[in-house]
Order: C-alpha cells, then sequence, then structure tokens
C-alpha cells in the first residue's frame, strides 16, 4: 500500500518484520469509506475521523506479542461476530487473525465507530 503520510512510512519501516499484517488491518480500515485520518499517535497507527483526534476511531498496535486493531470505544459497538476483546470502560481490540478472516464484520466496525465518533457512555 502506498500514499501515507511521511510519518506513516517511517513508522511502518520500524515494524518492517509485521508491515504485511499492519497493512492488512489498514486495509480493512479503509474498506469502511473514503475520508478517513490516519497518523501515527500514541505510538500507533491511528485512524479517525474528520481530524477529530480527541475522538479517535481505531488503532493498529504493533508489539512484540503481535499486532492488533483498537478500537477507542470498542464497548459502544454492536459486535455479532464477538471479535471485540477487552475489559476496559471503553478500549476493545481485535487480534490480526480473528480481523483479517472476518473481513465485513471489522469494516462493519469500523463503520459504527465513526457514526458514534464522539458518543461517550453514560
Amino acid at each position: 500500500m502506498t500514499g501515507h503520510p511521511t510519518e506513516v512510512e517511517t513508522w511502518l519501516s520500524e515494524h518492517d518484520t509485521q508491515r504485511t499484517r499492519i497493512e492488512e488491518l489498514t486495509k480493512l480500515v479503509h474498506a469502511a469509506g473514503p475520508g478517513l485520518d490516519e497518523a501515527v499517535k500514541w505510538r500507533r497507527l491511528t485512524f479517525t475521523a474528520g481530524g477529530d483526534w480527541h475522538h479517535w476511531l481505531c488503532a493498529v498496535a504493533a508489539t512484540g506479542k503481535g499486532v492488533a486493531l483498537m478500537f477507542h470505544k470498542g464497548a459502544l459497538l454492536d459486535d455479532p461476530a464477538r471479535l471485540l476483546r477487552g475489559e476496559g470502560r471503553y478500549l476493545r481490540q481485535v487480534a490480526h487473525d480473528r480481523a483479517v478472516a472476518e473481513p465485513a464484520a471489522v469494516t462493519e466496525l469500523v463503520r459504527q465507530a465513526v457514526a458514534r465518533q464522539t458518543d461517550m457512555l453514560d
């Protein structure tokens, strides 16, 4: 995949051994629709809509343990495929292998994240 901002390309080069997995998740995020912004925030490849980084949507986290897609407000998302994992107030994640096995479900989660970008728990 090309056309990333320079800071994203730099981050990807720092994660060269996981780049293919990262790019697979990035493709799923962008499949949700045009106009999503991407940047390196909080040491992750992070996505938002409308330049609203306070209410970021999701991020690709790459660690020694693997690659996962993190949803900022995952607790608010309807997840019939039961992909989301985590027990924090908001944050949920989908492991790479689960995400690529169910691309339509992941893309739908991203669409929901866009629709609920500024929503909060009661």
